[in-house]
């Protein structure tokens, strides 16, 4: 019996060992935030894009221009679209057409040449699920732009699609071109 303890405690020691060097291998969520931030600033310097606070006053935004929202998303407008009236009603089903990037610059999806239908979302009504569902990030620029709009958006983790947002083991910012439809 003394044996059989000394070897549980023996394996208990081991296992309690590679536990913690594992999850000193695991960045911490601030120092993942830090690389987030980090990985954003180096994917719109190598396109050479610049940041302002303050909306633009001109559509088209100049060249490269991406206003930062409070909520932490860059927006490029490229066409404001058609806004019939000044307030889009909640739950206006929109169809958006967009081109995904990592910001290795990698496509991860594209429906924007008519492959695949396009995503539908309801204004002001954020649809999540782990797999499925639209995020913040798409409904943001729709305070800017209406049925036609046409935007650039980089996106932090917090604010893009629930299977980036629902995971903890990597942040994961995206680079998006939507197109917007109202039905």
């Amino acid at each position: 019996m003394r044996q059989m303890t000394k070897w549980f405690l023996g394996l208990t020691a081991l296992l309690l060992t590679v536990g913690f060097a594992a999850c000193k291998d695991q960045d911490t969520y601030a120092e993942q935030l830090a690389k987030e931030k980090a990985d954003i600033k180096a994917f719109m310097k190598d396109r050479g894009y610049t940041v302002t606070s303050s909306y633009p006053e001109t559509v088209p935004f100049p060249d490269g221009l991406f206003y930062q929202t409070k909520s932490g998303l860059y927006i490029h407008v490229i066409d404001t679209g058609i806004r019939p009236s000044k307030v889009i009603a909640d739950n206006t089903l929109i169809l958006a057409r967009f081109i995904e990037l990592n910001m290795k610059g990698d496509t991860v999806y594209q429906n924007m040449q008519g492959t695949g239908d396009p995503f539908e979302l309801y204004y002001n009504n954020v649809q999540t699920s782990v797999t499925y569902g639209d995020c913040a990030a798409w409904h943001e620029p729709l305070k800017y732009v209406a049925d036609g709009g046409h935007v650039y958006i980089i996106t932090p983790t917090k604010l893009g699609m629930p299977m980036y947002t629902s995971t903890t083991s990597t942040l994961t910012p995206c680079f998006y071109e939507l197109r917007y439809r109202f039905w």
